[in-house]
């Protein structure tokens, strides 16, 4: 029966206990009201008075239902049927009485329902009434009244064995469909932990065992090889231009490509190989069979050939080759993590000597990878430590000699190493991922300080900030520079972020958008390098760049051959035709800096003024520098 909105409960346990005590609660009344019908010839009045305020104590129990006090509703009922069956039994034929019955029935309805202290205080009632009457009978101070037999006592029990049955059925009903509930959330609680398990132990885009999983089976593998003294080969495949394909034409294609690739290993390896995903665009076979190098070898051209055969997608015709380390036990190690290390170290070795390759395992290449791991972990620490900080080299107006800005540049100092070059750590810190936090820092810092320099009485100075291909990719980069210009309430005109021309190669929408949220922020976007790369100059305008910087190796060959003049002076007229500043890097001497202007270009940075210095140190040569100019341009 659907209930008005007044009896619904937002909790179905309670909503369904609110229809069933409903249903009983008029249930009662009915029979109550028959029963007074019934009996009103038979009885006296005071019989008939328990029945009619039986009535109405179950009308006051529906309006409490009614309001959404359940616990009242319930225990009212429960009293008033008690009260009302011991009136009657005390009124009537004492304990012969039929009413008698309706005592158990009371009891198991409470025993479901409410705790067990009111549940007490009716059973008490109950045996006390029940005690008080036989004792009084026992001692003829109770008379009970023989009301004979007649269709009226058959109706009268008839009508407590219905109200009993249909009690027990609604209980016995529900009680079913609560077991019903219970088996159906148990079975659907083992199917989520059989979910959860696979989740746990498997990659959920390829459905290949995870690092946790390929562990447990090398383990498993290991114990084997050791006991029965057979040699064991791990692995490690990467797909060489995994991140083009998903950088220029998206993370579905790129799923999509993930996807392929595992297929293609299922199909190429044995059936009694482990295979999994490490994550990102590496896989990792643990094999028992192919394990002395020559299997090995045809094993790892087999997979090479089989990946790099391209496939359809959406109308796209995709290729992607791949990069194999193999190491093999017990020569290269005995443990999954050495064996790992010396498998990536060689694959990372035939990414660097051409790609589409695989290599084996080499001692050298362990001992570099071991002090790579090292180097990382020192990192993550002296981030943490403080360890890091930026060096500031000015950049200076050519035809004026004005310092306008500074590019911002990196260093660790070491406690044991001294300062470490950013050439060292960076591109560890993009390969393990630190660079999103070591990027981080570098932002916030920066703008901190050219604020505290304004503080100190320098003018506004715009900061230039190099920004890892990761960090724009895969990072959250708009957060970041927010959060760094709201922390020191620095104009978003003061900041300028440099990024390589190979970053914006191929045009990628997530790139594109991603740039100009940046855009929009106000922020400012230069080129670094620039003319060493692929030169496009589409992607100047589709980005709003605001500078470039000529690369220093066009300044170095200024002297050597009119070519390289040639060259500096055709990216300064095409910049300022686009509306963009140029900034020449690398330059040592006046004359280099007086042929840069006549050239063309805007700004430049190098020796000829200051290499990169501290912030103390930056600013002490500030206020030496613009005392000079002052003094030059006051001379005759």
């Amino acid at each position: 029966m659907q209930l008005p909105n007044a009896f619904r409960y937002s909790d179905p346990l309670l909503a369904l206990q609110a229809r069933r005590l409903r249903q009983l609660i008029v249930l009662l009344i009915a029979s109550l009201l028959v029963a007074a019908l019934i009996n009103a010839t038979r009885v006296d009045w005071p019989v008939l008075l328990a029945f009619v305020g039986g009535q109405v104590a179950l009308l006051l129990s529906l309006y409490w239902l009614h309001t959404g006090h359940l616990k009242r509703s319930l225990l009212s009922v429960l009293w008033t049927m008690t009260v009302v069956c011991t009136v009657v039994i005390w009124l009537r034929t004492g304990i012969r009485d039929i009413a008698v019955l309706a005592y158990p029935c009371i009891l198991v309805l409470a025993a479901m329902t409410i705790s067990p202290r009111p549940l007490f205080a009716l059973g008490g009632v109950m045996l006390l009434s029940l005690g008080a009457l036989a004792w009084a009978e026992i001692h003829g101070w109770f008379v009970p009244i023989d009301q004979g037999v007649g269709l009226w006592s058959f109706i009268n029990r008839a009508m407590i064995l219905v109200i009993i049955a249909v009690c027990a059925r609604t209980v016995a009903r529900d009680l079913q469909a609560a077991v019903a509930r219970a088996e159906a959330e148990s079975e659907r609680a083992k199917d989520s932990a059989a979910r959860l398990a696979f989740l746990v132990q498997h990659d959920a885009l390829t459905g290949l065992p995870n690092r946790l999983l390929v562990q447990d089976r090398f383990g498993q593998a290991m114990a084997r090889a050791k006991r029965d003294d057979e040699p064991l080969a791990l692995m490690v495949i990467d797909l060489d231009d995994f991140r083009r394909v998903n950088d220029s034409l998206g993370h579905g294609v790129g799923d999509a490509v993930l996807q392929r690739m595992a297929e293609r290993l299922r199909v190429l390896a044995s059936d009694t190989d482990t295979l999994g995903r490490l994550g990102a665009d590496e896989f990792v076979v643990v094999s028992h069979e192919s394990v002395d190098a020559d299997s090995l070898a045809v094993f790892a051209q087999r997979v090479l050939e089989g990946l790099a055969e391209p496939f359809d997608r959406d109308g796209l015709r995709i290729a992607c080759g791949s990069s194999i380390g193999i190491a093999q036990f017990p020569r290269d190690g005995d443990s999954f993590e050495q064996l790992l290390n010396r498998a990536e170290a060689a694959m990372a070795r035939a990414k660097a000597e051409g790609r589409n390759a695989f290599r084996f395992a080499d001692p050298e290449v362990d001992l570099d990878v071991g002090e790579h791991l090292r180097l990382v972990s020192e990192l993550r620490t002296g981030l943490q430590r403080g360890e890091l900080e930026l060096h500031y080299q000015p950049i200076v107006q050519l035809a004026s000699g004005r310092v306008t800005g500074v590019e911002a540049l990196m260093r660790w100092r070491h406690p044991e190493r001294g300062l470490v070059p950013p050439s060292a750590f960076i591109p560890l810190a993009e390969r393990s991922g630190l660079i999103h936090a070591v990027g981080a820092w570098a932002l916030e810092e920066a703008v901190a300080q050219v604020r505290r320099w304004e503080a100190r009485g320098l003018p506004p100075l715009l900061v230039s900030v190099n920004v890892s291909p990761v960090q724009l990719v895969h990072g959250e980069l708009e957060q970041v520079v927010q959060r760094a210009l709201q922390a020191t309430a620095a104009p978003p005109q003061q900041l300028q972020l440099e990024i390589t021309e190979s970053s914006l190669m191929g045009d990628a929408e997530p790139l594109r958008a991603r740039l100009e949220r940046l855009r929009a922020m106000g922020v400012g976007l230069s080129i670094d390098d620039f003319g060493t790369g692929y030169s496009n100059l589409g992607y100047l305008q589709r980005f709003h760049v605001q500078s470039l910087k000529v690369d220093q190796s066009f300044v170095r060959g200024l002297g050597e051959a009119k070519q390289g003049e040639g060259i500096v002076r055709a990216i300064a007229q095409m910049a300022s035709s686009l509306g963009i500043r140029t900034v020449a890097e690398g330059i040592e001497d006046e004359p280099t800096a007086r042929r840069l202007q006549a050239l063309g270009c805007d700004s430049g940075q190098g020796y000829y003024w200051s290499g990169a210095l501290p912030s103390a140190a930056f600013m002490q040569w500030f206020v030496e520098h613009h005392a000079n100019r002052m003094v030059r341009a006051a001379a005759p």
